[in-house]
């Protein structure tokens, strides 16, 4: 069962309530953030790296088929892969609502539902820097027990440079911070769970090509030292089934992070349709073993691996975009003593807003 030793339960809030008011919230500050880059937004910007100008001639004044998708963390990107484009000057906020429900998930024998809204803001002093900032409301049910925790953060510096017309590579570095749980304290931060990442991106867009197709093309391969095993203390940690340190978001393995994101601009039908990939694999679930040995050893293919088809729309809002996808799971069941069960959902629904300057 879940305890009161995991992050913060409180009563399940409605998902949509939760939703809608953080939307509210997050999009009035973020318009108050951006409104001192729209007075610059005018004027002509030196472009360090940056995807090439699509043909805008059948488009409306109001919209701008150059400004990119924008990730879940903020970045310039497809949902989950951040792409190494970086436009100076340019500034995004974003929020995207994930929603999830699995039957015996890790083989806790219930239903598991998880609902979690990100809000992320970045900007690219420089042609060569994007800066950025992510966090999270998140609600978990397991049968009737429920987690709900908020104000983990990721505050990412992406670093790059063109190396080719319409080819860019990138450096991307991420700390990603975790609220404390019941049995380390309330309020703040958990030092000892900080997280991190280091990641190499590759993006080609097509279209400044000979080629000339409307694709692009963006590639990660990273690094996570995760360190989330901290948010669990020593003597409670057998009694937390695995899927309760899911929900939790706890690992506590280093993984090893793969994406790839194939996005096909087609301004002139306001859409944008997408395909990713995304991977993060370990050995092993060395904190899901303490309740069963089957995770003590594991193939890349019983780690959360998803394929995801999405589309973006353009709205008639300049630089305004709206996100609907779904990630598929890829993973095989873990083959426990009481039978097999799945390691992820087998789909998580996506929904995200976007504007950028």
């Amino acid at each position: 069962m879940i305890t009161a030793q995991q992050r913060s339960l409180r009563p399940n809030a409605p998902a949509i309530s939760r939703a809608a008011v953080l939307i509210v919230i997050f999009m009035s500050a973020a318009g108050i953030l951006l409104l001192p880059f729209r007075a610059h937004a005018g004027a002509p910007a030196q472009q360090v790296i940056a995807p090439p100008a699509y043909d805008t001639a059948s488009l409306p004044s109001s919209q701008c088929a150059t400004i990119p998708p924008v990730s879940i963390s903020g970045q310039n990107g497809s949902i989950d892969v951040p792409s190494a484009f970086i436009q100076q000057g340019s500034a995004s906020a974003a929020i995207y609502n994930t929603y999830a429900s699995q039957n015996n998930l890790l083989g806790s024998g219930m239903t598991f539902n998880n609902d979690t809204v990100h809000g992320a803001f970045s900007y690219a002093p420089l042609g060569n820097l994007e800066l950025s900032i992510d966090t999270l409301d998140s609600s978990s049910t397991i049968g009737s027990q429920s987690l709900q925790y908020s104000g983990d953060l990721r505050i990412g510096v992406k670093a790059g440079l063109q190396v080719l017309p319409g080819l860019s590579v990138a450096g991307l570095g991420e700390v990603l911070t975790y609220s404390k749980t019941g049995s380390t304290g309330t309020g703040g931060y958990n030092g000892n769970a900080t997280s991190y990442t280091l990641s190499f991106l590759a993006s080609y867009d097509l279209q400044d090509s000979a080629v000339s197709f409307p694709l692009i093309i963006n590639l990660r391969a990273g690094y996570l030292w995760d360190n989330t095993g901290s948010l669990l203390q020593s003597d409670t940690v057998h009694f937390i089934p695995p899927a309760g340190k899911y929900a939790m978001g706890v690992r506590g393995d280093d993984q090893t992070l793969i994406g790839c994101s194939l996005l096909f601009p087609l301004p002139h039908y306001y859409i944008e349709p997408m395909l990713e990939f995304t991977a993060q694999f370990a050995g092993a679930y060395n904190s899901y073993a303490v309740n069963d040995s089957a995770y003590s050893s594991v193939s890349f293919d019983q780690n959360p691996v998803f394929l995801t088809p999405g589309i973006i729309f353009y709205t008639p809002v300049r630089g305004l975009r709206v996100a609907l996808a779904a990630s598929l799971s890829l993973a095989r069941s873990i083959n426990q003593a009481s039978g097999t069960a799945p390691v992820t959902p087998q789909t998580v629904w996506i929904a995200g807003l976007s504007y950028s300057l």
